[in-house]
């Protein structure tokens, strides 16, 4: 009995040595295999603190450029709520940093009014899409595209599924971008060809209401509504 004990012992000692060898060569294989440097303790860092994937990082930014602009731009008649308002295209204020939702909430009363006015439809495409630059918690895309507008059919006022297309409008625009807690959000938004200031610089007059353009923005026909921003060229 005392011999099979023994035995029986001695070859749960050498089954646990031999996992624990397994689990160093496995350790070893993945210093050897996933780490980066040229040492073995520069390796070992690496995995501790592994370096920022960069193909991750650009492929997040540009679906997060690419879905911002497309939202940004894609608003009508069907998001209007028995208020007026259209809290869907508000709720784009999710994909932006606390100081450009500011900004943008500002704003959004304008593409309301807008629409109420003239039962506009537009629909935002991006075409192209690519990084500017990029580094840890910061980048900017840059974002070309076109937005196609409809009107109600004027020879069927009392019929709102008749509608009259527009020309569609080209848009190029600089899409800036910050990282926070893991998440690509817009920061601001520059139309590259309207020689104004960026969307997040642009000021609303004390006071205005949504019935007025914003600060040194100029109006537009109600005919052809502009994609450059918001309610800003709209009116």
């Amino acid at each position: 009995m005392k011999g099979t004990s023994a035995t029986l012992r001695w070859s749960v000692i050498g089954l646990l040595l031999g996992v624990v060898v397994a689990a160093l060569g496995v350790s070893v294989w993945t210093l050897v295999d996933k780490g980066a440097g040229s040492n073995p303790g520069k390796r070992l860092d690496s995995l501790i603190d592994p370096p920022r994937d960069e193909s991750t990082d650009r492929e997040k930014v540009l679906a997060a450029g690419r879905t911002f602009v497309q939202r940004f731009n894609t608003y009508g008649p069907e998001m209007l709520d028995t208020s007026g308002k259209m809290p869907d295209y508000a709720s784009l204020g999710k994909l932006m940093t606390a100081k450009f939702r500011t900004v943008f909430d500002k704003n959004v009363g304008y593409a309301e009014e807008t629409v109420k006015q003239t039962q506009t439809d537009r629909v935002g495409t991006p075409y192209a899409v690519g990084v500017a630059s990029i580094d840890d918690d910061s980048a900017v895309v840059l974002v070309a595209g076109i937005v196609q507008f409809t009107l109600p059919d004027p020879s069927a006022p009392t019929d709102a599924s008749k509608r009259v297309p527009l020309e569609p409008l080209r848009f190029r625009y600089e899409v800036s971008l910050v990282k926070q807690h893991g998440t690509w959000l817009v920061d601001d938004l520059d139309d590259l060809d309207d020689q104004l200031p960026s969307f997040g610089e642009a000021s609303i007059p004390e006071g205005g209401g949504a019935g007025e353009q914003p600060s040194g923005q100029p109006s537009a026909p109600a005919t052809t509504p502009s994609p450059s921003r918001t309610g800003e060229d709209e009116q």
